[in-house]
């Protein structure tokens, strides 16, 4: 499946962020490379293909990969009936598929990336975000029928051996001609090969999708209400983020949702549609109850706000910031990424003497550094320099026992930067009654709206007004609350009981 957190791209830490297949592969692959190095005689120099290829199927590389897999992603999430109907779905899928010996299990991941990914052996895992964007039992179905496509074509297991090949192909550049020019263009040039066949392997296995879902008896047109839902989260992103629709990079490792949604059109349009089952009804009440969004272990993104009652602490960004991340690191965005706000937890003996600290941190700017004490906040100092055309502003800032590196970064200063700075700063915080309400566990609801204004009152009960009605039209599939009809059921975010 295409790497699917697209709507949380910029909302998720860097990990989640990762394309799950993508580290699979890595997993085994450098299990490969560790089970061929010759003891005691260094590094192997050129990978086995015929290693690489053994490794994606042996037994113990694939149990090493799920277990390292399932704890990095949260571990496996259970939730009863959901855990149910999936293993429903896969076993007409696997029925369907006449391929025997194929594991029949599917883990689900306590993860809120919009994510499903594979192993070479059949192993299978969604995260429950997965769960929270699809919205019938066909296009759940589909999710699993792509997974299984690229188990039944073995791509996983080929792409491993490409990779292989061109690590080999690399040494052996820069033995022969020992020019770094030369290994950097053969390098981009297997990247450039690499990505044009993944690009074909995620095409392929949207046409066996299609395939297996018909011969499931379910509505084929599934997956093409998954790649338009992929399309409304990844746009939903870009929104939030400020970002503009772009052109697909040469080197992606995947095509543009738009292109595999004209693919799937196209085919249902030359084969025509099944008239197999939907089960909308029957998905939304098998995953009522589901967790959403993060599980609170670093801390709760509100809106604009971070709260972590763990630190007893809280901070609001100004409107225009995308926040994201938690914990031991929490960052904003603005202007597509043109501003950046890092908040670290840094050594409390910083707080100490923060402007000491700040002329030690700034020793090497190549530009005049002012520092001050911060004012109308929390205790601290804040310097202000510019480096290459960046305005920067580093700041020591104490909230009760944590002590936080703060970093603002411009490289096109908007009127409102310093007062963007001054304003977050300030609002570091203790929490507040209303910040311990809104520091809660979301799960899922099937509600029934009255009309398009119960999106926005829906998003309001959870402190989301701002952004979280978009969320709920996207998760639901629509794409304006007019939209909405009278009667129809929604996926909602609400307070999971305590």
């Amino acid at each position: 499946m295409k790497n699917t957190d697209e709507w949380k791209a910029v909302a998720l830490p860097l990990a989640d962020r990762i394309p799950m297949r993508r580290i699979a592969l890595f997993l085994a692959f450098a299990l490969a490379l560790a089970g061929c190095a010759p003891g005691g005689q260094g590094p192997a120099l050129t990978p086995s293909l015929v290693d690489a290829q053994l490794a994606v199927t042996d037994a113990s590389v694939n149990r090493r990969a799920s277990t390292g897999l399932v704890a990095r992603f949260g571990g496996p999430y259970r939730h009863e009936s959901a855990e149910a109907l999936v293993r429903e779905t896969y076993a007409d899928l696997l029925r369907a598929s006449g391929v025997a010996g194929l594991p029949s299990g599917v883990t689900l991941l306590n993860s809120a990336a919009y994510n499903a990914y594979s192993l070479p052996d059949g192993q299978m895992f969604i995260s429950r975000g997965m769960l929270a964007m699809v919205n019938d039992q066909a296009e759940l179905a589909a999710v699993m029928a792509h997974e299984l496509g690229h188990v039944i074509s073995r791509h996983i297991a080929k792409r491993v051996v490409e990779r292989a090949r061109a690590a080999a192909d690399t040494v052996d550049v820069a033995r022969a001609f020992g020019d770094a020019d030369v290994t950097r263009a053969t390098i981009a040039a297997h990247q450039l090969s690499l990505a044009a066949f993944s690009r074909e392997q995620e095409l392929e296995a949207d046409r066996i999708s299609l395939d297996l879902l018909g011969k499931a008896g379910y509505d084929r047109a599934g997956v093409l209400r998954l790649l338009q839902s992929l399309d409304r989260m990844g746009g939903l992103t870009r929104k939030l983020a400020g970002l503009q629709q772009g052109e697909a990079s040469p080197t992606a490792s995947h095509p543009p949702t738009p292109e595999r949604i004209a693919a799937v059109r196209k085919a249902l349009q030359s084969n025509g549609n099944s008239a197999g089952k939907t089960g909308r009804e029957t998905y939304l009440a098998a995953i009522s109850g589901v967790a959403f969004g993060e599980d609170g272990s670093a801390g709760y993104i509100r809106g604009r706000s971070y709260i972590d009652p763990k630190r007893d602490v809280a901070v609001t960004f100004p409107k225009g910031y995308l926040v994201f991340g938690g914990g031991a690191a929490l960052a904003g965005v603005k202007q597509g990424g043109k501003v950046v706000a890092v908040f670290s937890r840094a050594n409390p003996a910083l707080g100490s003497d923060p402007e000491g600290a700040l002329r030690r941190l700034t020793a090497n700017a190549r530009s005049e550094v002012k520092i001050a004490p911060l004012s109308g906040g929390p205790e601290g100092a804040i310097a202000a320099f510019t480096n290459d055309n960046t305005a920067v502003r580093v700041a020591i800032a104490r909230s009760g026992e944590t002590v936080w590196r703060v970093l603002f970064t411009a490289t096109a200063p908007d009127g409102d930067f310093d007062k963007d700075v001054a304003q977050t700063l300030a609002s570091l915080r203790g929490l507040g009654d209303r910040d311990r309400q809104l520091a809660r566990p979301l799960a899922l609801r099937v509600a029934r709206a009255e009309g398009p204004g119960d999106v926005r009152r829906f998003a309001d009960k959870v402190g989301e007004a701002e952004t979280g009605a978009q969320l709920i039209l996207a998760l639901n599939g629509f794409s304006a609350p007019g939209a909405v009809r009278s009667g129809a059921s929604l996926k909602v975010p609400e307070f999971a009981a305590p």
